[in-house]
């Protein structure tokens, strides 16, 4: 949103708190450009004054939230359930998680691969999902939830007796 005229005086009063285009990057542990990119794309809100953006610290938490809520909900879920049986590594994920930090950032601090942290966030989403799904409860005579169909020499189905 470009700010002119009149515009500006009336809404320089909201400008106080606003954060900078670096600013705002590394509170979102991003790099610059690519920060700018999403800006470009519309994908991160912002307000153009003259010549500079300027963010809302409330809007890059909306924006860090909608990349990153899902995995700090799972996260706390998965630290509130006993039954979820977490390692050690992956509590520490979690609590990381909980604590608003991105995955890059866990791997920086656990001195691990990205990779290994979202095996690490898979195996939580497992355990957590087993969990929160309802058992299926077979009965005698009826298909378990395990079984699947066999195949054929031709790649057709053959059923289950």
């Amino acid at each position: 949103m470009a700010l002119r005229g009149d515009e500006l005086h009336y809404n320089l009063q909201h400008l106080n708190g606003m954060l900078t285009t670096h600013e705002a990057a590394k509170q979102l542990d991003l790099i610059y450009w690519h920060f700018m990119h999403l800006v470009e794309k519309g994908r991160i809100p912002g307000m153009r004054v003259v010549d500079r953006w300027l963010f809302s610290p409330v809007d890059l938490d909306d924006y860090r939230r909608s990349k990153y809520g899902e995995l700090e909900d799972l996260a706390k879920t998965a630290l509130e359930h006993p039954g979820v049986d977490l390692t050690e590594k992956q509590e520490t994920v979690c609590r990381y998680l909980v604590n608003s930090e991105r995955p890059s950032q866990i791997a920086r601090k656990l001195q691990q691969s990205r990779q290994a942290v979202h095996s690490q966030i898979t195996l939580i989403r497992e355990k957590v999902t087993r969990i929160q799904s309802p058992r299926l409860s077979t009965s005698p005579g009826s298909r378990s939830t395990t079984e699947t169909p066999r195949r054929t020499a031709r790649g057709k189905k053959d059923p289950i007796l």
